[in-house]
């Protein structure tokens, strides 16, 4: 398998020739980070399928026309990332339960000329659980109120969660539709030793400031006795997992995530079985422990 990569501009993806070819897009600004378009064109090498993954970097005032290009008879679908999961939620033709439910889509699946949106990134999060044989937990604290936990929130509820404890700088300054408790990270650790799961969904610990981490040092005794899941994915390990580790703890990084939610996308745009064990092991030497 050989990976090959795909970025540019809107502007300049119109003018160009792979426009005119079947295609898959990543959608948001910033994505020349985005590792998506390794992943899929890994995928889609694997099943000789003429096909080609492009993240494209969209501004605001180029929605109208990247809508309009939804209707190309060469799009075939798409996912979305910050900050337009939101913003292009009305851009389809309808939804599944779990997209409409949370108001977010990641990913347009063309279906028969109907645009369908989705959500994978719930799916993502959590088969890893379900890969340790975790079916059942009680309550979580999750370190961060961004997109991802609202993600995560509707996917832990099949585990049969009943307490959500969410950590913000500023609680009291956040608007709160969700069923979860808003608390500070000055009051994190009296609840952490209730909770089955404790999840870092901050940029705390990414490359390449990787010696951050949402857990003082002198509170690592409070995360013992929890599964630890961490979303960050470069580096693999955290201090937050090497924190966990420190306390026995069950640790999760976040490059299962991001596969499993690439795998769901990559199925309902093609029909075909993502080669999960080829292309994680292809991540696995990119990305370090």
């Amino acid at each position: 398998m050989v990976a090959h990569f795909f970025y540019m501009k809107f502007s300049e993806f119109l003018l160009d020739p792979i426009s005119s070819r079947d295609h898959l897009l990543l959608i948001g600004n910033p994505v020349s980070h985005s590792i998506s378009p390794i992943m899929h064109n890994l995928a889609i090498d694997h099943h000789s399928l003429d096909l080609e993954y492009v993240a494209v970097e969209i501004l605001v005032n180029e929605l109208p026309s990247l809508i309009a290009h939804f209707n190309s008879i060469n799009f075939k679908g798409a996912n979305i990332t910050l900050p337009y999961k939101e913003t292009l939620f009305e851009s389809v033709d309808r939804h599944s339960d779990l997209a409409k439910s949370m108001q977010v889509i990641n990913c347009i699946q063309k279906l028969d000329q109907e645009l369908v949106g989705h959500n994978t990134d719930s799916f993502g999060f959590i088969e890893p659980l379900r890969d340790l044989g975790l079916m059942k937990l009680d309550s979580v604290l999750i370190f961060g109120f961004g997109g991802a936990t609202k993600a995560i929130i509707h996917g832990l509820r099949d585990f049969g969660v009943d307490k959500y404890f969410v950590v913000s700088r500023n609680p009291e300054r956040l608007q709160n539709d969700l069923p979860i408790n808003l608390i500070s990270y000055d009051e994190w650790a009296e609840y952490a030793v209730e909770v089955d799961l404790i999840v870092n969904t901050t940029p705390l610990g990414m490359h390449p400031n990787s010696e951050n981490s949402p857990v003082d040092a002198q509170f690592t005794k409070f995360l013992a006795d929890s599964v630890c899941y961490d979303i960050v994915y470069n580096p693999q390990k955290t201090t937050f997992l090497r924190q966990a580790e420190q306390q026995n703890c069950t640790t999760i990084n976040g490059l299962p995530m991001l596969i499993y939610q690439a795998s769901r996308s990559f199925e309902l745009w093609t029909g075909q079985t993502f080669p999960m064990s080829e292309i994680k092991e292809y991540l696995d030497n990119v990305f370090p422990s």
